[in-house]
């Protein structure tokens, strides 16, 4: 199957994707990825995203097709995680997808409120001593420095303006998929503030991989 998966940032769309990468053996697409890929390759692509990212500016929905439109075409089941985030870029991946002969089987949303989601991401802390990532209510960092001498640091995006702020632009301009996915009839929503367990087995369900 071709599946998009999307959500807010803490609904787990990541967790999620890993999980349908393993039952089903599609291919994980994440575009982020494919970003720090391209711009590490050091590849013509990879110097036109890395122009925009030194100026701020957001890398034009084209050149973000042109990079995954290759990754689509090659693998008969896919994941696609990261985009579209917004409708012009649902539209263009449309296009994109009717040029290969391919179309988006299933659409999942995540959704959890607001407020669980600041909760999630305000109590994530990162050790400066081996980058791994703890929640100081439901994994909290290790009290043997044996185990990671940290220091655990909150991250600068990880405070509750700047999550709040990233929680305001994706209502603004990716939660509005959900109709133009459920006008297609291929869309799923899931709640994601159940625990991972439950959100997994419903996503199962919603592509037809439940046991």
């Amino acid at each position: 199957m071709r599946i998009i998966i999307f959500g807010p940032q803490g609904a787990g769309k990541g967790t999620q994707a890993g999980k349908l990468v393993e039952e089903t053996g599609a291919a994980h697409i994440a575009t982020g990825d494919l970003v720090r890929e391209e711009i590490k390759k050091g590849s013509e692509l990879g110097e036109k995203i890395q122009e925009y990212n030194d100026k701020g500016e957001l890398v034009p929905d084209e050149i973000i097709i042109e990079m995954t439109k290759p990754h689509l075409d090659k693998h008969d089941g896919w994941i696609l995680d990261g985009f579209p985030r917004n409708q012009a870029q649902a539209k263009a991946l449309d296009e994109a997808l009717e040029e290969i002969d391919e179309k988006v089987d299933r659409v999942i949303a995540l959704e959890a409120s607001d407020e669980d989601l600041v909760k999630r991401l305000s109590g994530r802390r990162q050790s400066e001593a081996t980058g791994k990532t703890y929640h100081i209510e439901h994994d909290p960092p290790p009290e043997d420095s044996d185990e990671d001498a940290g220091p655990f640091v909150q991250r600068d995006d990880d405070t509750e303006e700047a999550i709040r702020k990233r929680l305001e632009t994706y209502h603004e301009e990716t939660e509005p998929l959900k109709d133009y996915y459920e006008e297609q009839g291929i869309l799923v929503t899931v709640d994601a503030s159940q625990g991972i367990d439950e959100v997994t087995k419903e996503v199962m369900k919603a592509v037809g991989e439940d046991k």
